[in-house]
């Protein structure tokens, strides 16, 4: 199948484009102009240069598609998370995106979608829960959501929206909890963390990848299929204290934990229901979180060296 994947440059989207090469389908690489990350795009892949703003017109410079998938927003770093001006362009850039997917013949439409969408819930979370997002950014994708379940409708596209908890890897960025944790206990240097007592979910970016091709292949095959959430996240779920202290005791570090350093304002607590994913992927996780930490220590070992 030929795959359309904006922000294809990102965490995600990179691992998404090598594993849809792994499988033989053509990918489209929708990328900013000025992406630092176009040079990690692998040989084989199709790219075209376009803004979120210009993605209505993506039907001019991409003739025909299978498969859109939109993994591209804006804002999404601490700081743009509550800017209701760059969350609700999202909005609108998405919903274009869909009426372009639409023109090129795309059958399915696929929304990277997030778990901020749920707010704070401290149960066991289902895509049939409902939403109390309290940021700009989670209130945006729910809109998306809303929005484009309906307009799936109006057009006859299929619709996956998407509902990723938290991902992690070789290549996650250098300030999330785990990276961060690892340099410092490497180096034996304190660790400032909030209390962590809260259930949190790890899934490694490898195993989501392959869940949002499950996805689309179940989509596209089943005739009935017309719009659904899917969690994308781990069977693996505990305390986020005992995947710090794992972390720490593979590090062989000695550095001092110091729990209830940080105080946030919301306390989130992941802890996913993946029943209804399950049912379509078969099986969920390939990888143990212990694993993934020692490969990704051991690589930042070697590049001190």
């Amino acid at each position: 199948m030929k795959y359309i994947i904006t922000g294809a440059t990102s965490f995600i989207g990179l691992e998404l484009v090598e594993h849809l090469l792994s499988q033989h389908h053509h990918v489209v690489a929708v990328c900013r102009p000025d992406s630092k990350g176009l040079t990690k795009i692998p040989p084989g892949v199709e790219i075209v240069l376009a803004e979120m703003a210009a993605y209505g017109d993506l039907h001019k410079a991409i003739a025909s598609a299978d498969v859109f998938v939109n993994l591209a927003w804006e804002g999404t770093g601490h700081d743009g998370r509550n800017m209701e001006t760059i969350q609700y362009g999202n909005v609108i850039h998405t919903i274009a995106a869909m009426f372009a997917a639409d023109r090129m013949g795309c059958k399915i439409f696929v929304e990277a979608g997030s778990q901020a969408e749920y707010g704070t819930v401290t149960t066991k979370i289902t895509e049939n829960d409902e939403c109390r997002p309290f940021s700009s950014y989670g209130k945006a994708k729910l809109e998306v959501k809303n929005q484009l379940f309906e307009l799936s409708e109006q057009l006859g596209i299929k619709y996956i929206h998407l509902r990723i908890f938290s991902l992690y890897g070789e290549n996650d960025h250098p300030w999330t909890l785990i990276m961060s944790s690892i340099d410092k206990m490497l180096r034996n240097e304190p660790v400032d963390l909030s209390s962590c007592t809260q259930k949190w979910n790890f899934l490694y970016v490898g195993d989501a990848a392959r869940q949002i091709v499950g996805l689309v292949d179940f989509a596209y095959e089943n005739p009935l299929f017309r719009h659904e959430i899917y969690n994308i996240a781990s069977k693996d779920t505990r305390d986020l204290r005992d995947f710090v202290l794992s972390i720490h005791t593979l590090c062989q570090s000695d550095s001092t934990l110091n729990f209830g350093k940080i105080s946030p304002e919301h306390i989130v607590s992941l802890n996913p229901d993946v029943s209804k994913t399950e049912a379509v992927v078969d099986i969920i996780d390939t990888a143990k979180f212990e694993d993934i930490i020692k490969v990704i220590i051991q690589k930042k070992l070697a590049v001190d060296k």
